[in-house]
């Protein structure tokens, strides 16, 4: 299993297709700390597990996103769905859904 970390766009993107609710996102272009990175925020706002397991709170403070990432929703039932996002200094500005989409759920089967 590989590492990823969590992503808060601001308000509820949707569907490009069928307008589903996306409500959580992921991505690989980050750390893959397992950060929850909240658009508008500097730094990742928590990290999505055990205290035990965490890094140290001033790595965390010092993480910043690449210009340009590409964020995954599994939440629409029908299709999965990326999103363009565009950061400033590190600090997460922008999020484009894609206009089409990058694969269609069949039975419940992942693309791939």
């Amino acid at each position: 299993m590989s590492m990823f970390d969590w992503y808060r766009p601001i308000g509820i993107l949707e569907c490009p297709v069928c307008h589903s609710p996306l409500r959580e996102w992921q991505g690989k272009d980050g750390p893959c700390a397992l950060y929850i990175w909240q658009q508008g925020v500097a730094a990742p706002v928590d990290q999505a597990c055990e205290k035990e397991c965490q890094g140290s709170s001033s790595l965390m403070e010092a993480s910043r996103l690449p210009p340009t990432f590409t964020i995954y929703s599994d939440d629409c039932r029908r299709h999965f769905v990326a999103a363009t996002c565009k950061s400033v200094d590190g600090t997460w500005q922008e999020t484009f859904v894609e206009n089409e989409v990058f694969g269609c759920r069949s039975e419940g089967k992942s693309p791939g």
